[in-house]
Protein backbone atom coordinates (compact mmCIF):
# COMPACT_ATOMS: atom_id res chain seq x y z
CA UNK A 1 0.00 0.00 0.00
CA UNK A 2 2.58 2.05 0.54
CA UNK A 3 5.33 2.62 -2.34
CA UNK A 4 8.53 4.30 -2.32
CA UNK A 5 10.46 2.18 -4.58
CA UNK A 6 10.35 5.24 -7.39
CA UNK A 7 8.14 7.82 -7.24
CA UNK A 8 5.99 7.45 -3.81
CA UNK A 9 2.35 6.22 -4.39
CA UNK A 10 0.16 5.06 -1.31
CA UNK A 11 -3.09 2.82 -2.19
CA UNK A 12 -5.67 1.23 -0.21
CA UNK A 13 -6.68 -2.46 -0.05
CA UNK A 14 -8.31 -1.92 -2.94
CA UNK A 15 -5.75 -0.51 -5.28
CA UNK A 16 -7.43 2.74 -4.84
CA UNK A 17 -4.87 5.86 -4.90
CA UNK A 18 -4.44 7.86 -1.59
CA UNK A 19 -3.16 11.67 -1.95
CA UNK A 20 -0.42 12.44 0.12
CA UNK A 21 0.01 15.82 -1.83
CA UNK A 22 2.18 18.56 -0.01
CA UNK A 23 5.79 17.74 -0.42
CA UNK A 24 6.67 17.98 3.26
CA UNK A 25 3.54 15.69 4.06
CA UNK A 26 5.55 13.22 1.71
CA UNK A 27 8.73 13.58 3.16
CA UNK A 28 7.38 13.01 6.34
CA UNK A 29 5.68 9.82 5.15
CA UNK A 30 8.71 8.31 3.44
CA UNK A 31 11.19 9.07 6.87
CA UNK A 32 8.65 7.30 9.04
CA UNK A 33 8.35 4.43 6.47
CA UNK A 34 11.99 4.07 6.76
CA UNK A 35 12.71 4.37 10.02
CA UNK A 36 10.75 1.15 11.05
CA UNK A 37 10.03 0.72 14.65
CA UNK A 38 11.53 4.19 15.37
CA UNK A 39 9.89 7.12 17.18
CA UNK A 40 10.95 10.17 15.39
CA UNK A 41 10.92 13.60 17.22
CA UNK A 42 9.69 16.65 15.95
CA UNK A 43 13.74 18.14 16.72
CA UNK A 44 14.89 15.37 13.88
CA UNK A 45 12.05 15.76 12.05
CA UNK A 46 12.39 19.74 11.81
CA UNK A 47 15.89 19.06 10.92
CA UNK A 48 15.33 17.10 7.94
CA UNK A 49 12.28 19.39 6.82
CA UNK A 50 13.91 22.68 6.50
CA UNK A 51 17.71 21.28 6.50
CA UNK A 52 19.06 25.53 6.86
CA UNK A 53 17.58 27.43 8.95
CA UNK A 54 14.04 26.50 9.83
CA UNK A 55 11.60 29.03 10.82
CA UNK A 56 10.68 30.17 14.40
CA UNK A 57 7.14 28.44 13.04
CA UNK A 58 8.59 25.14 11.85
CA UNK A 59 7.31 22.74 14.85
CA UNK A 60 3.79 24.18 14.57
CA UNK A 61 4.03 23.75 10.86
CA UNK A 62 4.74 20.13 11.65
CA UNK A 63 2.23 19.72 13.87
CA UNK A 64 -0.40 20.44 10.79
CA UNK A 65 1.85 18.50 8.26
CA UNK A 66 1.23 15.87 10.36
CA UNK A 67 -2.18 16.19 11.20
CA UNK A 68 -2.49 16.29 7.76
CA UNK A 69 -1.07 12.90 6.99
CA UNK A 70 -2.82 11.28 9.84
CA UNK A 71 -6.54 12.44 8.12
CA UNK A 72 -4.73 11.26 4.41
CA UNK A 73 -3.81 7.85 5.98
CA UNK A 74 -7.10 7.03 8.08
CA UNK A 75 -8.67 4.75 5.50
CA UNK A 76 -5.86 2.20 6.29
CA UNK A 77 -6.41 1.84 9.56
CA UNK A 78 -8.31 -1.20 8.88
CA UNK A 79 -5.22 -2.39 7.58
CA UNK A 80 -2.69 -1.86 10.57
CA UNK A 81 -1.52 1.53 9.44
CA UNK A 82 -1.61 3.94 12.36
CA UNK A 83 0.54 7.46 12.89
CA UNK A 84 1.05 7.41 16.43
CA UNK A 85 2.36 10.36 18.54
CA UNK A 86 4.69 8.91 20.91
CA UNK A 87 5.85 11.61 23.30
CA UNK A 88 7.67 14.15 21.55
CA UNK A 89 7.81 12.51 18.44
CA UNK A 90 5.86 9.77 16.02
CA UNK A 91 5.97 6.60 14.81
CA UNK A 92 4.08 5.10 12.05
CA UNK A 93 2.73 1.34 12.40
CA UNK A 94 2.37 -0.20 9.13
CA UNK A 95 2.78 -4.13 8.39
CA UNK A 96 5.88 -5.02 6.23
CA UNK A 97 3.67 -6.45 3.53
CA UNK A 98 2.79 -3.15 2.88
CA UNK A 99 5.51 -1.63 2.18
CA UNK A 100 7.66 -2.12 -1.08
CA UNK A 101 10.93 -1.58 0.54
CA UNK A 102 10.43 -4.02 3.36
CA UNK A 103 9.44 -6.54 0.73
CA UNK A 104 12.54 -5.93 -1.47
CA UNK A 105 14.84 -6.27 1.38
CA UNK A 106 13.26 -9.59 2.52
CA UNK A 107 13.50 -11.17 -0.73
CA UNK A 108 16.72 -10.15 -0.75
CA UNK A 109 17.73 -11.61 2.10
CA UNK A 110 16.04 -14.81 1.66
CA UNK A 111 17.90 -15.40 -1.86
CA UNK A 112 21.34 -14.79 0.11
CA UNK A 113 20.43 -17.41 2.67
CA UNK A 114 19.19 -19.94 -0.21
CA UNK A 115 22.31 -18.60 -2.14
CA UNK A 116 24.80 -18.92 0.94
CA UNK A 117 22.66 -23.06 1.95
CA UNK A 118 23.44 -23.90 -1.76
CA UNK A 119 19.69 -24.07 -3.75
CA UNK A 120 20.13 -21.66 -6.32
CA UNK A 121 16.96 -22.80 -7.58
CA UNK A 122 15.23 -20.73 -4.63
CA UNK A 123 17.92 -18.45 -4.49
CA UNK A 124 17.16 -17.42 -8.43
CA UNK A 125 13.36 -17.33 -7.18
CA UNK A 126 13.71 -15.11 -4.56
CA UNK A 127 16.10 -12.79 -5.68
CA UNK A 128 13.51 -12.41 -9.52
CA UNK A 129 11.22 -11.85 -7.08
CA UNK A 130 12.93 -8.63 -5.32
CA UNK A 131 13.42 -7.39 -8.65
CA UNK A 132 10.48 -7.28 -9.58
CA UNK A 133 9.28 -5.28 -7.24
CA UNK A 134 11.92 -2.88 -7.78
CA UNK A 135 10.10 0.60 -9.64
CA UNK A 136 13.31 2.81 -8.98
CA UNK A 137 15.18 4.53 -6.69
CA UNK A 138 13.55 5.25 -3.55
CA UNK A 139 11.16 8.32 -3.33
CA UNK A 140 13.66 10.71 -6.40
CA UNK A 141 11.37 13.50 -5.76
CA UNK A 142 11.80 13.77 -2.04
CA UNK A 143 15.15 15.41 -0.78
CA UNK A 144 15.55 15.11 2.68
CA UNK A 145 19.17 13.83 4.06
CA UNK A 146 17.57 10.40 5.58
CA UNK A 147 15.85 9.35 2.14
CA UNK A 148 18.75 10.66 0.18
CA UNK A 149 21.06 7.97 2.32
CA UNK A 150 18.46 5.36 2.00
CA UNK A 151 17.94 5.57 -1.09
CA UNK A 152 21.91 5.18 -1.81
CA UNK A 153 21.73 2.55 0.26
CA UNK A 154 19.26 0.71 -1.53
CA UNK A 155 20.60 1.36 -4.83
CA UNK A 156 23.81 -0.25 -3.82
CA UNK A 157 21.31 -3.13 -2.47
CA UNK A 158 19.52 -3.11 -6.20
CA UNK A 159 22.84 -3.69 -7.80
CA UNK A 160 23.93 -6.63 -5.48
CA UNK A 161 20.68 -8.39 -5.66
CA UNK A 162 21.05 -8.34 -9.45
CA UNK A 163 24.55 -9.56 -9.19
CA UNK A 164 23.51 -12.45 -6.70
CA UNK A 165 20.18 -13.22 -9.84
CA UNK A 166 23.06 -13.76 -11.74
CA UNK A 167 25.09 -15.78 -9.86
CA UNK A 168 22.38 -18.16 -9.27
CA UNK A 169 21.51 -18.50 -12.62
CA UNK A 170 24.73 -19.16 -13.40
CA UNK A 171 25.06 -22.37 -11.01
CA UNK A 172 22.22 -23.53 -12.52
CA UNK A 173 23.91 -23.47 -15.78
CA UNK A 174 21.59 -20.56 -17.35
CA UNK A 175 24.54 -18.69 -19.03
CA UNK A 176 23.00 -17.99 -21.79
CA UNK A 177 20.11 -15.68 -19.69
CA UNK A 178 23.06 -14.68 -17.73
CA UNK A 179 25.37 -13.20 -20.55
CA UNK A 180 22.41 -10.17 -21.45
CA UNK A 181 22.09 -9.28 -17.85
CA UNK A 182 26.08 -9.13 -17.14
CA UNK A 183 26.58 -6.81 -20.26
CA UNK A 184 23.77 -4.80 -18.90
CA UNK A 185 25.36 -4.79 -15.26
CA UNK A 186 29.03 -3.85 -16.56
CA UNK A 187 27.66 -1.26 -18.80
CA UNK A 188 26.22 0.78 -15.90
CA UNK A 189 28.39 -0.22 -13.51
CA UNK A 190 31.87 -0.73 -15.03
CA UNK A 191 34.03 -0.65 -11.73
CA UNK A 192 32.07 -3.47 -10.17
CA UNK A 193 34.71 -6.43 -10.74
CA UNK A 194 32.66 -8.82 -9.29
CA UNK A 195 30.06 -8.31 -12.55
CA UNK A 196 32.88 -8.85 -14.67
CA UNK A 197 34.00 -12.04 -13.19
CA UNK A 198 30.62 -13.62 -13.74
CA UNK A 199 30.79 -12.07 -17.59
CA UNK A 200 33.86 -13.86 -18.21
CA UNK A 201 32.62 -16.93 -16.65
CA UNK A 202 29.36 -16.96 -18.35
CA UNK A 203 31.11 -16.70 -21.63
CA UNK A 204 34.25 -18.90 -20.73
CA UNK A 205 31.89 -21.68 -20.05
CA UNK A 206 29.75 -21.17 -23.43
CA UNK A 207 32.65 -21.18 -25.59
CA UNK A 208 33.10 -18.04 -26.52
CA UNK A 209 36.64 -17.43 -25.42
CA UNK A 210 37.43 -14.22 -27.78
CA UNK A 211 34.58 -12.32 -26.49
CA UNK A 212 35.62 -13.26 -22.82
CA UNK A 213 39.34 -12.13 -23.38
CA UNK A 214 37.57 -9.19 -25.42
CA UNK A 215 35.58 -8.26 -22.20
CA UNK A 216 38.32 -8.80 -19.83
CA UNK A 217 40.53 -6.54 -22.22
CA UNK A 218 37.79 -3.55 -21.88
CA UNK A 219 37.27 -4.44 -18.09
CA UNK A 220 41.87 -3.44 -17.71
CA UNK A 221 41.25 -0.74 -19.66
CA UNK A 222 38.44 0.74 -17.66
CA UNK A 223 40.27 0.20 -14.34
CA UNK A 224 43.43 2.06 -15.92
CA UNK A 225 41.55 4.90 -17.04
CA UNK A 226 38.94 5.35 -14.13
CA UNK A 227 41.22 4.37 -10.77
CA UNK A 228 44.90 3.28 -12.11
CA UNK A 229 45.28 0.06 -10.96
CA UNK A 230 44.66 -3.56 -12.29
CA UNK A 231 42.36 -6.11 -11.96
CA UNK A 232 42.25 -7.87 -8.99
CA UNK A 233 43.97 -10.84 -8.67
CA UNK A 234 40.93 -13.25 -9.21
CA UNK A 235 40.28 -11.78 -11.87
CA UNK A 236 43.96 -12.32 -13.36
CA UNK A 237 43.47 -15.82 -12.82
CA UNK A 238 40.38 -16.42 -14.56
CA UNK A 239 42.18 -14.22 -17.86
CA UNK A 240 44.94 -16.91 -17.34
CA UNK A 241 42.72 -19.89 -17.07
CA UNK A 242 40.56 -18.69 -20.35
CA UNK A 243 44.34 -18.34 -22.20
CA UNK A 244 45.03 -21.42 -21.38
CA UNK A 245 41.55 -23.26 -22.35
CA UNK A 246 40.94 -23.89 -18.53
CA UNK A 247 37.40 -23.07 -18.22
CA UNK A 248 36.93 -25.88 -15.59
CA UNK A 249 38.83 -25.11 -13.29
CA UNK A 250 37.08 -21.24 -13.10
CA UNK A 251 34.97 -20.58 -10.25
Amino acid sequence: MIKLLGRLAVTDAGGRAIKVRAARQQAILAVLVLCQDEVITIDRLVSELWQDEPPVTAKESLRTYVYRLRRALSPLAADGVDLVTVGNGYTLAVPDRAVDVRAFESAVAKGVDALTEGDARLAAAMLRGALAVWRGPVAPEIDVELVCDERRRLDDLHVTARELYVEAELRLGHHNRAIPELERLVEAHPLREASWGMLLRALAARGRRAEALAAYRRLRAVLSAELGVEPADELRRQHQAILKGEVGSMR
